[in-house]
């Protein structure tokens, strides 16, 4: 589904396409989340996430023959020290990805503190705070940078976007993209979670003030985003402004 006459959604996945760069674009996929819940908050989930991961990104590029990546920040999840399971979980998603594309691009987010020590070992280069080509600006989303003027399109993650669903005593979460124009006039997209695990932000549900991005809080008027839930069964749904679909809990 195309939204932007450049940048689709590719169908059923949390991942845009731009056609201009010919590049795959995903954020937050938070590698090592398992270790770090059952450690930290003693919830122990299956290690299955890095599994899932290569098996959606196997469909992407079934779909989209691109042959680029981006990763637009938080590849790993430990704000610390790399954990042994992202050490691990890092290197063997790089050496997947290497067998599917000629280039991954990574822009680092608030998580990946300690990713150049990984990146260093695998000659993995990291950009940061933001990576820029043809006019299109990566930046992670969560802290604001001096805007390049020649820059057309933002497109962040961190947000984690979604929205709930509700029809009387009944509620359904849908991870979502948003898209629209920021106050300067410039496009934005905002990508949300690659990660299966994410709880992501309800974005028609949380006061701006909640919102985690700066750039959503300040660069933008939140409630006039056009919002796309995605659904691996359904697809892509449009639902109109978030301002259009703002519920009480």
């Amino acid at each position: 589904m195309k939204f932007f006459e450049d940048v689709e959604i590719i169908n059923g996945h949390r991942a845009i396409y731009i056609q201009d760069l010919d590049l795959v674009v995903i954020s937050d996929l938070q590698l090592g989340e398992e270790l770090y819940l059952a450690e930290e908050k003693s919830i122990f989930v299956p290690q299955v996430q890095l599994k899932e991961i290569k098996k959606e990104l196997n469909d992407i590029f079934k779909k989209v023959k691109a042959k680029r990546i981006l990763i637009n920040g938080d590849l790993k999840h430990e704000f610390g020290e790399a954990s042994r399971q992202e050490w691990r979980e890092v290197i063997d998603f790089v050496e997947f990805l290497r067998k599917k594309v000629n280039e991954i691009i990574v822009v680092r987010g608030n998580h990946d503190n300690y990713l150049l020590n990984i990146a260093s070992k695998i000659n993995l280069q990291v950009f940061d705070p933001f990576y820029l080509e043809k006019g299109y600006l990566f930046t992670h989303g969560h802290k604001k940078i001096s805007y390049p003027r020649n820059f057309h399109t933002l497109i962040i993650g961190h947000e984690e976007p979604a929205i709930i669903l509700k029809e009387g005593f009944d509620r359904i979460k849908l991870p979502a993209l948003l898209y629209g124009k920021m106050k300067n006039g410039k496009r934005i997209i905002c990508l949300p979670a690659f990660s299966s695990l994410s709880s992501g932000t309800e974005v028609n549900v949380v006061d701006k003030e909640d919102l985690l991005s700066p750039i959503l809080k300040e660069d933008v008027e939140i409630d006039d985003l056009e919002v796309i839930g995605i659904d691996k069964e359904v697809g892509a749904l449009k639902f109109g402004k978030i301002k259009d679909i703002k519920i009480n809990l």
